[in-house]
């Protein structure tokens, strides 16, 4: 018997380590990846259930860091799981295109994937809102206002329609061009007759749940236009120089609900102005882990808010079956 050289014994071992470390390498997922494995209803699912997750302490959220760069920003969010799971979301702020990735791990595991989040954080958004409405706003047919025709949107607008039929559907833009294809595109997509209002007011005149997703300083929406018992979803504001709502809207309402009481105490500055000068509390706007695990429920006749601001918890929901659809259908890129 040939000894063999520590060389020779290491060289005949390395394919079948390649082949273990392939296996346990991370995928990249692209943005057509998401496009293609994540859906507004999986998605609504799966923040319901991390939201009731955090509720019962199994599942904490991270607020947003931004940090400043000489003259750039970097953004970063996170937020784990008792299963074993946990992710950040990182994207900056600079001259070129804003990019975004979720990192997903497993604490046996390691790094499970990189996943581009572009289509991701406006799917999880707009499941936030979908969650929302489906646990807070009026039953049945529901008369559906938007204003706003950016690229948040069409997710917004789509998880309406996931849990609620729509008895009339209007949106306003300042554009109209943009404005009017964004309707047609939306009334096909969603087969839904989604019309172009011809103003903010026209648009929420009689609407029962109404969305803001704008990225305005001052407000979009007035207080006197709003009827008894209306839900509105406020998601364009999440920084403190943001404010799509009076504030009278905030002081008079029955219930204030966010994704991350945390969060808003940094990002939601109309909430915090409205605190500042003694007219609300902090103790009176509640989480909507507490809404998804029905400790809170709707207010029949009451005004109802549900601040969004986009938490990393919901990135983790979305990522998470973007993963492990991607793996089990053998989809993405292994990287070694």
């Amino acid at each position: 018997m040939v000894a063999m050289t520590p060389r020779a014994e290491h060289a005949m071992m390395l394919p079948d380590s390649i082949e273990r470390m392939n296996m346990l390498a991370p995928l990249y997922l692209t943005e057509q990846d998401v496009f293609d494995l994540l859906d507004m209803p999986s998605a609504i699912k799966a923040l319901d259930a991390v939201f009731k997750a955090q509720n019962a302490g199994e599942a904490c959220n991270s607020p947003r860091q931004r940090a400043q760069y000489w003259g750039s920003r970097l953004n970063i969010m996170s937020a784990g799981a008792a299963s074993g799971r946990f992710a950040f979301k990182a994207y900056a702020g600079t001259k070129a295109p804003t990019i975004y990735h979720v990192m997903l791990y497993d604490r046996r595991e390691g790094l499970l994937a990189i996943i581009e989040a572009g289509a991701l954080g406006k799917l999880r958004t707009g499941a936030a809102t979908g969650l929302a409405i489906d646990k807070l706003a009026p039953q049945g047919a529901v008369s559906f206002a938007m204003i706003g025709a950016g690229r948040q949107a069409r997710t917004q607008i789509a998880a309406a329609a996931a849990v609620r039929s729509f008895a009339r559907a209007s949106v306003y833009a300042r554009n109209d061009e943009k404005l009017r294809a964004f309707c047609a595109d939306m009334s096909r997509d969603l087969r839904r007759d989604i019309r172009p209002a011809a103003s903010a007011q026209a648009c929420v005149s009689g609407a029962n749940v109404i969305v803001t997703a704008t990225n305005s300083a001052t407000p979009v929406l007035r207080d006197e236009w709003l009827q008894a018992g209306a839900f509105v979803a406020a998601m364009g504001a999440n920084a403190p120089t943001r404010s799509e709502l009076e504030p009278q809207t905030f002081e008079r309402a029955s219930l204030i609900v966010t994704d991350d009481l945390d969060q808003a105490r940094l990002e939601a500055g109309d909430i915090a102005a409205c605190v500042a000068k003694g007219a609300l509390a902090w103790e009176f706007v509640k989480p909507l882990s507490a809404v998804a695990s029905g400790e809170i429920g709707a207010q029949p006749g009451g005004l109802t808010i549900f601040k969004s601001l986009g938490a990393a918890l919901e990135d983790l929901a979305a990522a998470e079956i973007v993963h492990d659809l991607a793996r089990a259908q053998g989809r993405g890129m292994r990287l070694s």
